[in-house]
């Protein structure tokens, strides 16, 4: 068995998983040889250097991991290619569809493995869902929704290098950081992974308690390749005693099936057929960056991506196409907003973002009113 010897861009935030998870491989004869993070200068496994050259100089890579903010996603990964590669990347893949492209051209043009980290496309439980989804077993799918409500207070907005809820850097590079392309894009992508295909016919409200550049709550309804309707409803500005982590349903011909919401502590996707029948697919999160691991595996033995390059896309062309339809975020009412302890939320935002869950509907609130009022 060949060593793969692995380099990682960013070693704070998130990236500090990749550390962790390489500290016991779930793969043997994989080795992290370097690291690339102008801020953080050590890290336990492997040298830090401070530019890509520099590594590059120093290491000959056979994978690079990048898990740096969104605008250096493109220019890294069509460096690592380059350099003759297989690369991992974080979610988004890229914060435009022409930056997407430009990177799977790079792969193309590399003959090498890319993958992308939507954790959801290589969990277990979630692919015994989808096997079941393709087989027929529920029927063919008429409605998919999903919510999360994760407050996100200073801290969140003021991380790393700043570039949180940012549209473009210093550079002018695009970012577009908002709820759905960061925090919450999981469960966005996991019903395009589900439905096997991008979105079209969008409908969407795009708001800001915050002051950010994007958005920090949207609601997206939309129709999905194979016809099912696809909603979501997102937000970083509900209150810290309204948190709603992620939940979802989705309803097909003969079945429905449930993850998250009231009694579900344990994360786990349960099928309840319409004669009766329950189907337990187990706990969502049940392993340790299987992203990694299912690449080291394509690399060896030629095994699927659980998430393509080519599968992010359709995530990336869901967000462009909302800022087309909503270039500017509305703001939320300065009479709706609160600040407490350093996050702004706006009173009653989560029961009126539940009850268009409910419905799967689109917000009409008055803008007007001096608070929040969902509709009767």
């Amino acid at each position: 068995m060949s060593e793969i010897k692995i380099a990682l861009f960013g070693i704070g935030g998130f990236a500090a998983n990749y550390v962790h998870a390489m500290t016991k491989p779930f793969r043997e004869g994989v080795r992290l040889v370097g690291a690339v993070d102008p801020f953080v200068k050590e890290c336990p496994l492997c040298p830090v250097y401070a530019t890509s050259q520099e590594l590059y100089q120093a290491q000959q890579p056979d994978l690079v991991v990048i898990a740096t903010p969104i605008h250096l996603h493109v220019e890294q990964a069509v460096e690592a290619f380059r350099h003759g590669c297989h690369v991992v990347m974080e979610k988004p893949i890229a914060a435009t569809v022409d930056g997407v492209r430009q990177i799977l051209a790079a792969r193309d043009q590399a003959g090498k493995v890319l993958s992308i980290g939507f954790q959801h496309c290589y969990d277990k439980a979630m692919r015994a869902l989808k096997a079941d989804v393709d087989a027929g077993v529920f029927g063919a799918p008429v409605a998919l929704k999903a919510m999360v409500l994760w407050p996100r207070d200073h801290t969140y907005y003021h991380r790393g290098s700043g570039w949180a809820g940012k549209r473009l850097d210093a550079q002018g590079r695009p970012i577009f950081d908002n709820v759905l392309s960061n925090a919450t894009a999981h469960y966005l992508m996991n019903m395009l992974f589900m439905t096997d295909g991008p979105i079209h016919d969008i409908r969407c409200v795009t708001y800001r308690a915050n002051p950010i550049e994007t958005f920090d709550t949207a609601v997206l309804k939309a129709r999905a390749a194979n016809g099912a309707e696809v909603f979501i409803a997102v937000s970083h500005a509900a209150g810290r005693d309204h948190v709603q982590n992620p939940m979802f349903e989705y309803a097909y011909e003969q079945a429905v099936v449930r993850f998250g919401g009231p009694g579900d502590e344990e994360k786990r996707i349960v099928a309840a057929f319409a004669d009766g029948r329950v189907k337990d697919y187990g706990r969502v999160g049940s392993e340790t960056m299987d992203n990694l691991w299912n690449t080291i595996d394509a690399i060896r033995e030629g095994t699927p991506i659980g998430c393509t390059g080519e599968m992010a896309l359709w995530h990336v062309d869901a967000l462009e196409q909302m800022r087309l339809l909503q270039p500017e975020a509305t703001p939320f009412p300065a009479s709706w907003v609160r600040e407490d302890d350093g996050l702004i939320w706006v009173p009653g935002l989560a029961e009126a973002l539940c009850q268009c869950f409910a419905e799967r509907s689109l917000p009409c609130w008055d803008l007007t009113q001096e608070r929040l009022m969902a509709a009767e």
